[in-house]
Order: structure tokens, then sequence, then C-alpha cells
């Protein structure tokens, strides 16, 4: 379903509401084109490639729910910001980036890259710096990197229109991910306050209800205040010592019954974050491979 922001900027909405596996996509109607992330509904785009044409892709960033349907567009030119632009044009990269090359979580992501999400590395045609003006026809953006879901994650504003595409600064009650390995819980921070900074009309958010009215900072606070739940919870349960499997065991971020690999690197991906700055501020010890609260 496309849902019109302005007589040019409109939203595809993903599968689920944009619930993972899908995300929202912007298209931009306006100089031949322009398709904003590729993992809504490969219908759509397809009628819109067929229909209107898709000039050019801007990816977000690099995750596999917004590349899904990016192979279905084998010729089109995509871009990308400057610092997530080699984890699309290189699966190991990707593998390093999502921190799971070489460990216990490679095959399932080369598994899942092949099938379900079947990546394709694509040379970046464009590589987009922070405040870059993109121009589409008569539509112009203002690119807003904003690193820590991943180490270059684009988001769009659109000053004209008062509309600005957060992409996975999302205001989800899940709350935010910064388990990348180039990634961390600082530098999104910063990021979701510089964008909830940025005033708009609307925003439009890659996954569940795709626009919020603004402003947002409210949202937003709420949206971080998942960070500190989430270290309380692991505060808690190092009362005692706890190792590796024991905390991606507990499922302090997804909850019970959420068995397989894809949770087990989730969990890790994250609570790693919150370990190392722990361990950094002296606040948790690792002893005899177990962490403990000090």
């Amino acid at each position: 379903m496309i849902h019109p922001l302005t007589k040019k900027i409109w939203v595809v909405e993903g599968g689920k509401n944009g619930r993972y596996p899908y995300a929202h996509s912007l298209y931009i109607a306006d100089g031949g084109g322009c398709l904003v992330d590729a993992g809504s509904d490969p219908d759509e785009i397809e009628r819109l490639r067929k229909e209107n044409g898709i000039a050019a892709v801007v990816m977000t960033h690099y995750h596999e729910d917004h590349f899904t349907y990016l192979s279905r567009l084998p010729d089109t030119p995509v871009w990308a910001s400057v610092a997530d632009a080699p984890a699309l044009e290189s699966l190991a990269t990707l593998l390093a980036w999502y921190g799971v090359l070489g460990n216990e979580w490679d095959a399932f992501y080369r598994k899942l890259f092949a099938e379900k999400f079947p990546f394709a590395p694509r040379k970046i045609a464009r590589r987009i710096a922070d405040g870059e003006e993109l121009r589409f026809g008569n539509t112009r953006a203002i690119a807003v990197v904003a690193p820590g879901h991943t180490p270059g994650h684009l988001c769009l504003h659109f000053p004209d229109d008062g509309i600005l595409f957060l992409g996975d600064y999302d205001l989800t009650e899940f709350g935010p991910w910064y388990g990348d390995a180039p990634c961390g819980i600082d530098a999104f921070r910063r990021s979701a306050r510089r964008l909830a900074g940025i005033a708009a009309d609307r925003y439009a958010v890659s996954h569940e209800g795709p626009v919020h009215r603004g402003p947002i900072a409210e949202k937003m606070q709420a949206y971080l205040s998942v960070i500190d739940r989430r270290e309380e919870s692991l505060r808690e349960f190092l009362r005692e010592p706890r190792t590796r499997a024991e905390i991606i065991a507990r499922r302090l971020i997804y909850g019970p019954d959420r068995d397989g690999p894809w949770f087990d690197y989730g969990e890790w991906a994250l609570l790693s974050k919150h370990l190392e700055a722990m361990l950094a501020r002296g606040e948790t010890s690792f002893r005899d491979g177990a962490y403990l609260l000090t």
C-alpha cells in the first residue's frame, strides 16, 4: 500500500505494518523516481518501477530488512552514505560489521543472506556525506548521517516539505538497535537527540506506524529510555556470576520462548555493548569466564 505524504513523496508500506522482516520505503515521484530502501513490498516496488520509474535506490543502511528486494533491481544505481557503502559492496564486510564473520553465527547469516534476504554486492554509484544536498527533480533533501544504528545510517530531511525520514531511528516500543560491531550506545544516543532536534511537521520511520506528527522529543526520549531499562535488567541479572551463554539464554532483550540463532545473536550483539561500557566504567568484572556486578 502506498500513502502520499505530499504530491511527490510517498510511503510504501511494508508487510506486517513494517514489522521485521519488512521495512517501509519512501518513493520520491520526481526526477525519474527514487526508491528509499527496498524492503517494503515487492509488488508495489515492481509497480512503481513499471509505471513511474526508479532511477535510483537510496539505502538508509545495509541491514537485511532494508535490502530484501534490492536484488530485483539489478541495473538500478544504488546510493548510500560514505560510511555504510562498504557493507553493501562486500559480503565479507557485511558479515564483519554484523559481528558474525568467522564465529558461531557465520554460517547462519551466510544462509540467511543467500535465501531469505538475497544479498548481491552492489557497486555504490553515489556516496553521500552528512549535510549533502540531494536533488530529485524539483524535490530537495538534505542528508543527515546518524551513526549508531549503523556506522553511516542515512536519514533524509526534506525541509521544503516539512518531512524527516528517520529510517531505523524508528520510535518503536522495542527500542533501539546498536549491536553492529562498529556501533555503540553513545553514538546512538547522540544521533537520536540530533534527529529529535530537527524541526519537521512529519517524521516517517521504517517500522510500525510509518508517520509521526512533530515534535517528537518526548517520543525519542521514551525510545531511548529502553536502553536504560535493558541495562538495569542486565545489572540485576549480574548480581550473580553469569557466563556469556547464560546471558544469551536469559533473553533479556527479546523475552522468553524466542529460540534460535537469530535471537541468540541479537541478545549478545546488544548486551555486549552494555557489558563493554560497564566494564570500562568499573561497574562489572569479568573473571573465570563470568561477568559479575562489582
